[in-house]
């Protein structure tokens, strides 16, 4: 009996590894009866073991035979991979980093989101109502990867609002493609899946005070509720996106200071002058802390300067309005000299730039500068501009200026320009998006909020695909159809020959 046992032993043992591997499949495959993976695996374990107590000393010898050994040290490096392997994977979930190739860095989060993100202080989760089919969905969920990556107090979710009414009525949303920023009792919608409308969205839900930010009018400013050509309507949008209020204030209206709600208070080209009462409520405010941003256009030539009434009041802060314009034949928009195309940005003392030194506890840092072969042009009724050592100023020229008080911690930006975030200019012109982060950042030092100046996100790049030419389609072909084969062909033919 034992004789014939360990005769069809060597059959056993492959009914066990047999069984083994139906206990795994269904055990993967969830079988029914629940008990059958227990019951196949338990009888082909005692196959097995059957096997090696009927052939003791063939499982003794594979166990210490030289096939053992090989079979070992297979065994041993097998398992050494699979540990580097699971210690890479570990480290690379407790330390990872990502990196964009793309030539724009598409897939990158800009700074200013970067920045949001890294300063929030409590949890914020996101609500993407879509339908599965929606085919924004896996752009808004690749965005919001980007989102959650760069903070851990970031999360987001999908709800199928079909499939799950009643979280969608519970956050009141009744349309699909909605997005529900969430902190605390706090919320915010929008339905942008772009970064820019989500870093709104994320800016407006993560803050507790909305700042405000107030356009002087009664002069014939720049009106921010219009977007007439030379109104400032687009950029209030690009404010607004920023959690900024934006409001109108008439100075000649206010009995006692300017609003204590105030981050901000613009000046946009006004084209009447200011009352003396005007300018010193202003002046006061800016001794005291305020922020001020003046922007300015030469005066029509033979008409009233309206900006004459700030000389004083700038005169102060270190700073001297000149009634000319800044012509620049090398580096102009389209070769109008009149509009200079400013490419450097630098950041230091422009003592020797404004004229006089700068009063005691003020800091003065130019912004803008036009090129050393520009020159303020003085005589404005002349149609030939041309440079006049005598009455003209020669570059580069200082557009715009940053001032600080040291003392009150008053702050006050001043550009030579208004025209740049106009409608007209915004609406356009390519590439004047960098017009508006110039506004935009100006805005948000004024009203210390340095942690969203940066560039903001890119526009995404449209890229088109070239139809090949008939010889490149016959190089793919025949390279990869033909001639790569024929190469496989030859070089295992001379290793034939050799070895033959």
């Amino acid at each position: 009996m034992i004789i014939r046992l360990r005769g069809i032993a060597p059959h056993l043992a492959g009914v066990g590894l047999a069984l083994l591997l139906l206990a795994l499949a269904a055990h993967l495959l969830g079988s029914d009866p629940k008990w059958l993976p227990e019951a196949l695996l338990g009888i082909g374990v005692a196959l097995i073991i059957s096997y090696a107590l009927l052939r003791p000393r063939e499982v003794a010898s594979a166990l210490t035979g030289r096939q053992a050994m090989y079979g070992g040290n297979a065994l041993l490096m097998s398992v050494a991979f699979l540990g580097i392997l699971v210690t890479l994977n570990f480290l690379a979930a407790r330390y990872h980093k990502r990196f964009d190739l793309t030539e724009n860095k598409r897939y990158t989060l800009s700074q200013e989101t970067v920045q949001v993100l890294n300063a929030l202080q409590e949890p914020v989760k996101v609500t993407g109502f879509f339908t599965p089919d929606d085919p924004r969905r896996s752009d808004v969920e690749d965005l919001l990867k980007e989102y959650a990556y760069h903070s851990d107090k970031f999360t987001y979710e999908f709800v199928d609002p079909e499939l799950r009414p009643g979280e969608a009525r519970r956050l009141g949303v009744t349309s699909y493609g909605v997005l529900v920023f969430q902190r605390g009792e706090k919320r915010q919608e929008t339905f942008g899946v772009d970064e820019e409308d989500l870093t709104s969205a994320l800016l407006k839900v993560s803050r507790d005070e909305q700042r405000v930010i107030y356009f002087t009018t009664g002069h014939k400013e720049r009106d921010p509720q219009s977007f007439q050509p030379i109104d400032y309507g687009s950029i209030r949008q690009v404010l607004g996106r920023d959690n900024y209020d934006v409001k109108s204030l008439n100075l000649a209206t206010i009995t006692t200071t300017i609003p204590g709600d105030a981050a901000v208070l613009v000046v946009a080209s006004p084209q009447i002058p200011f009352a003396p009462e005007e300018i010193d409520r202003l002046d006061q405010w800016l001794s005291e802390g305020g922020r001020l941003l003046l922007l300015t256009d030469p005066p029509t030539p033979g008409g009233e300067d309206p900006m004459a009434a700030f000389s004083e009041m700038l005169a102060r802060w270190g700073v001297r309005l000149r009634n000319d314009v800044a012509l620049d034949p090398v580096s102009s928009f389209f070769g109008d000299a009149a509009s200079p195309l400013i490419t450097r940005f630098p950041f230091s003392s422009i003592t020797k730039d404004l004229g006089d030194p700068p009063p005691e506890g003020m800091t003065i840092t130019r912004l803008l500068e036009t090129t050393p072969d520009s020159w303020g042009e003085t005589d404005l009724t002349n149609q030939q501009a041309r440079y006049d050592p005598n009455a003209d100023v020669r570059g580069p020229l200082v557009l715009g200026a940053m001032i600080e008080s040291q003392e009150k911690k008053g702050r006050l930006v001043v550009f030579g320009d208004a025209d740049f975030v106009s409608n007209n200019i915004l609406g356009s012109v390519r590439g004047a998006f960098g017009n508006a982060d110039l506004f935009r950042n100006s805005i948000n030092w004024l009203a210390e909020e340095e942690a969203l100046i940066a560039i903001s996100p890119k526009p995404p790049e449209v890229r088109t695909l070239q139809p090949l030419t008939p010889v490149q389609r016959n190089l793919i072909f025949y390279g990869s159809v033909i001639f790569l084969p024929l190469i496989v062909l030859a070089i295992g033919g001379v290793v034939w020959w050799q070895r033959r």
